[in-house]
């Protein structure tokens, strides 16, 4: 295999590919519903052309992730080499500095990508870096901390196109997706300090608080979590979602060699699925052209994570170097 061929898939190891997709849908939902919603007229995305919105997200999303993987991978990076030996630093497939380059430059671009949607759009992505850093040099040490720390990155990445969203229950739903895959994921990779009782008291609280918070601009602002014209019937489409992704992952783990195996497929599928859950919402919204713009870029993307995952292999070495 080519040296360039090798790097791109270094990188894209490095970079957690699929969890980028799933970014991309999360922030593509937001922005969706601000240009479609005349009660968002006053933000900066409204006025944008389409095309440069969804180019200027989907740079600020990839951005996002590659800074917070690579981050992780470079701190980790000692801890790995032990513990996790075939991840893309330890077992060599990338410098770790080129894996500091890849850090430094996702985030800049990232930033950079914001400022195209407004100024609160740069704010609203320094915080999110900001809880991508406290998650990794303090929140992922103490699991009731950094379960709950997860899906607030999350939540305050989808809100960069637009700060002033009153229909929060997409939001809220990626943050219990997040939260829940992530405990699933901590569970069976075995990792330590193991969560004790009271710490998933600490995580069930931490939800129950930004949930709370998610809620309550709407209920001040409406007196309801629904956006004006949606019946309630509408949410069928993403309650479906969620069952969906319930039996998906049944099935999936039904067949899993092991612990490890089965985090894997939650980590890979319940990032994908998250885009799944955009065109859900989209449904309910009656974006219908939205939607199946939705859709189609779900299934590009389930197809690419499938193309990168077979270039790799089972055992993560690429296919050209298996003997």
């Amino acid at each position: 295999m080519a040296i360039p061929t090798r790097q791109m898939i270094a990188t894209l190891k490095l970079t957690r590919f699929s969890v980028a997709i799933g970014a991309i849908a999360d922030i593509w939902l937001i922005l969706l519903i601000s240009v479609h919603d005349a009660d968002y007229v006053a933000t900066s995305v409204y006025h944008l052309p389409l095309w440069s919105a969804l180019l200027a997200t989907a740079i600020v999303a990839i951005g996002m992730c590659g800074f917070a993987a690579s981050l992780n991978d470079t701190v980790d990076a000692r801890h790995d080499a032990t513990f996790h030996p075939s991840r893309p630093i330890p077992s060599g497939w990338i410098p770790i500095a080129q894996a500091v380059v890849v850090l430094v430059s996702s985030l800049l671009i990232s930033l950079l990508a914001a400022s195209f949607l407004g100024t609160w759009s740069i704010r609203l992505g320094l915080c999110t870096a900001a809880a991508i850093l406290f998650y990794n040099v303090i929140g992922k040490h103490v699991p009731a901390v950094g379960l709950v720390c997860l899906g607030l990155i999350y939540a305050i990445h989808m809100l960069i196109p637009n700060i002033e969203l009153t229909f929060t229950l997409p939001v809220w739903l990626t943050v219990t997706h997040v939260m829940v895959c992530s405990s699933a994921i901590y569970i069976l990779e075995a990792k330590r300090p193991l969560i004790s009782i009271r710490g998933w008291v600490g995580v069930f609280i931490g939800w129950i608080v930004w949930t709370l918070i998610l809620f309550s601009a709407p209920l001040a602002t409406s007196g309801s979590l629904l956006p004006s014209g949606m019946h309630v019937v509408s949410l069928i489409w993403p309650l479906c979602a969620v069952v969906g992704f319930a039996l998906l992952a049944r099935w999936k783990l039904s067949s899993t060699k092991s612990p490890m195996h089965a985090a894997d497929k939650i980590r890979r599928y319940g990032a994908l699925w998250q885009c799944v859950y955009a065109t859900a919402w989209l449904f309910s919204l009656q974006y219908y052209s939205a939607a199946i713009g939705m859709c189609v870029f779900a299934v590009a993307s389930a197809i690419v994570v499938m193309l990168v995952k077979e270039a790799t292999g089972a055992s993560g070495k690429p296919v050209s170097w298996r003997r």
